[in-house]
């Protein structure tokens, strides 16, 4: 059976030293193709070179963070009032830039944006600019609307995204950048469903180019004073590095590839 190459992204490198050291045993493991970086926190200046090693093996990206110190659904609601002041946010965004490069030596395979805000109007202007003048890909949040998704995680939330990376999807295209072709992983991280069946729910009928976001890491004290997500991210991380997710995604017909690989459009 032909295999569809598809990118797991593992999102939050950096959010806290305990994230990214599970990021990088998964990474050495060879069981992630993507990570997004955080640059807002002081540890992504001693963590984020140990990024080194994956360079060429994975993408590595920008996950632009403008959500630390106030609610997404305040800047949401300020993107979609036309309320943001855009300037800022470009100057926010070349700051994260120069900080990547500043830590990495170079410049990021991709950008997006933590809790989707790369997606918000005002925010996918200066991520769209950016991303064509050092010549990153961008995450696309598209994916077909129909009875598939409404049989994954999350459905109402996937669709809406879906929904609201449309404007994204054609500045993407306007401008020559790269893209992934659909997009999994959705979830509440209120589920009790062990995350084995979310994933395998997840990744059913991916297809090539496909990319799916993924959360794992060790929860720790930073970790906890920063984010609400904790003990998912170590159920994903369980279920990742262990032997039950290479059987899964073979069965689904699945191979993980960088999307640099491949360049979908």
């Amino acid at each position: 059976m032909a295999k569809h190459r598809v990118v797991l992204c593992a999102d939050d490198y950096g959010l806290s030293p305990g994230v990214s050291r599970g990021i990088r045993e998964l990474l050495e493991l060879e069981r992630l193709s993507a990570t997004s970086c955080m640059t807002i926190y002081p540890e992504f200046e001693a963590d984020g070179p140990l990024l080194q090693p994956h360079f060429g093996k994975a993408d590595i990206g920008l996950h632009f963070t403008v959500t630390a110190n106030q609610p997404v659904r305040s800047v949401m609601r300020d993107a979609y009032l036309g309320r943001l002041d855009v300037a800022s946010i470009a100057a926010e965004l070349e700051l994260q830039l120069a900080s990547f490069v500043s830590v990495m030596g170079r410049q990021p395979d991709y950008i997006d944006g933590h809790q989707h805000v790369h997606l918000l109007p005002g925010i996918r202007e200066a991520v769209t600019l950016a991303a064509h003048r050092i010549g990153a890909y961008v995450r696309s949040i598209r994916e077909p609307v129909g009875l598939a998704m409404s049989l994954r995680p999350s459905p109402v939330e996937a669709a809406f995204l879906s929904w609201s990376a449309r404007p994204l999807q054609a500045l993407a295209l306007n401008h020559g950048l790269s893209t992934n072709r659909g997009f999994r992983g959705v979830r509440t991280f209120r589920e009790t469903t062990p995350y084995r069946e979310l994933f395998r729910r997840m990744i059913r009928g991916a297809g090539e180019g496909c990319l799916i976001m993924c959360h794992p890491g060790f929860a720790d004290a930073r970790l906890a004073n920063r984010d609400c997500v904790t003990k998912p991210r170590e159920d994903e991380l369980g279920y990742l590095v262990g032997e039950a997710f290479p059987r899964d995604l073979a069965y689904a017909g699945l191979v993980l590839s960088r999307l640099l690989d491949r360049r979908v459009c």
